[in-house]
């Protein structure tokens, strides 16, 4: 009625759930369900460096003997366990490879990425189970081998690859392995939201002094992997530890997906300096509703005012709108992307390239269009792929990159795990093993038709023991 005083409501607040996230009371909860509560109500509260114990601690209802953590370091080539404080990684580096007696690194339960079982789990993003037929100190009767389950998950930050999860296990069978599968995923989103305000992850993955220039830059930089239904972007950049000029970035907003690839003159802290400059243009300008030459125009007024005379950067950028595939781009005196399509490189993207950002004066940069097919790929890079130096003195070239990129993705390789095995062929090729220039990859595919399948929710099973070759 018109003028009548409203009737006070009353609110009430349940304690159930207050009680479910602090480990009290709770509904009917299964096996598997109790176990993710209480890893996640005692690790949101405890040092990261102490995610392993939490782990051990908790998943034991699952069967867990014993849990491993392991992170990749920056360069993917080794597995490093996390710290425990029962210290159980004195013992846990007898799974790798037999092939390699060396795949055992220095440090103590490091193992390396190529030729171990946790590294398989790692590169082909796949499940590995093991069964071992001895297990040492304990006590068994005549005839009644005592056998130990062991099982391998990948850590995940959404499609990107974070490590591994070791689990020893006293029984196993699928219901057992669906738990595993869904406490790694949980233990791969804690890994990556420690991040955001720790820096103990960080320190385990690195294996050397990451000068200031690399330290900027990648903190400015997203991950190396993004995947939708739609589109797939990968990214690997060396020297991890040395980088300097050269910088890359991605972003995802409603159907368009905005890639860029950076290369500042020089190689030291002014080039970092630079290269972060033109990642803040692309944050700045987009999130302020601009366009590629926005970008462009921003990052090249600030460099023209805040740097010395001779200092310029190259650059791409690309909008790709993934309910279309119609591509839009800015080459900023870049090599020019290559498009892939079955397997075969059709053209570079053609048009002659603008002024390097920092000597357009002001002048707007063309945009360009392409309509891409379902399944292609962009390749963008910088030139100190294709300038490095093979063992005879050859440049890489552009070639070599194509091909090395369409035969390891043909052979069913994902993106990144073909850009991890590229840099490192280049690392490999180099006298002295080490780049002269920074080197930088960023492969994207839209795949608009091709439900998401960058990560491979498969199982691969060793035979009895964890001696067995792994690929």
């Amino acid at each position: 009625m018109k003028g009548a005083a409203a009737e006070p409501v009353a609110v009430s607040i349940g304690r159930c759930g207050f009680e479910a996230m602090n480990g009290g009371a709770s509904a009917d909860l299964s096996v598997g369900e109790r176990v993710l509560a209480e890893v996640l109500r005692v690790a949101r509260v405890q040092p990261p460096a102490q995610l392993a114990d939490v782990i051990m601690e908790h998943a034991q209802p699952l069967g867990v003997r014993r849990a491993v953590v392991y992170l990749a370091d920056l360069q993917e080539t080794v597995l490093v366990p996390l710290p425990s404080h029962a210290d159980i990684v004195a013992d846990i580096s007898d799974e790798v490879d037999v092939r390699d007696p060396g795949a055992i690194v220095a440090d103590r339960g490091v193992v390396r990425i190529e030729g171990t079982v946790a590294g398989l789990a790692y590169r082909k993003l796949t499940v590995v189970t093991a069964e071992d037929s001895d297990t040492p100190g304990e006590v068994t009767l005549v005839d009644e081998p005592v056998r130990q389950h062991r099982v391998w998950l990948p850590l995940l930050d959404g499609t990107a690859r974070l490590g591994v999860l070791e689990l020893v296990l006293e029984h196993l069978d699928e219901q057992v392995l669906q738990r595993c599968h869904l406490l790694a995923g949980m233990v791969g989103l804690l890994v990556a939201s420690y991040g955001v305000h720790s820096d103990a992850f960080d320190q385990v993955r690195r294996r050397e002094p990451m000068h200031l220039s690399a330290e900027m830059v990648w903190a400015f930089m997203p991950g190396q992997t993004y995947a939708t239904e739609d589109v797939v972007i990968s990214a690997a950049a060396e020297p991890v530890y040395r980088l300097g000029g050269d910088a890359y970035d991605f972003s995802s907003m409603d159907h368009t997906v905005h890639l860029s690839l950076f290369d500042a003159a020089g190689h030291d802290l002014v080039a970092g300096l630079v290269a972060a400059v033109g990642l803040a243009s692309c944050r700045s300008t987009r999130r302020a509703g601009g366009g590629l030459t926005d970008i462009a125009l921003l990052a090249d007024t600030a460099i023209r005012e805040h740097s010395p005379e001779w200092r310029f950067m190259t650059g791409l950028l690309i909008n790709l709108h993934t309910g279309t595939g119609r591509l839009e781009w800015v080459n900023c005196g870049h090599p020019p992307p290559l498009l892939i399509r079955r397997n075969r490189v059709v053209k570079e993207l053609p048009g002659l390239p603008d002024p390097p950002m920092g000597l357009l004066e002001g002048a707007r940069p063309r945009v360009r269009c392409e309509t891409l097919q379902p399944g292609d790929r962009l390749l963008c890079y910088t030139d100190g792929v294709t300038e490095a130096r093979t063992p005879e003195g050859e440049q890489f070239g552009v070639d070599r990159l194509a091909d090395t990129i369409i035969r390891t993705t043909a052979a069913g390789m994902s993106a990144p795990e073909a850009l991890r095995r590229l840099i490192h062929g280049l690392f490999s090729e180099q006298r002295g093993g080490a780049l002269s220039d920074d080197a930088t990859v960023l492969l994207t595919e839209w795949r608009p038709t091709i439900p998401t399948g960058s990560v491979h929710n498969s199982f691969q099973t060793l035979p009895n023991s964890t001696s067995n070759h792994a690929e």
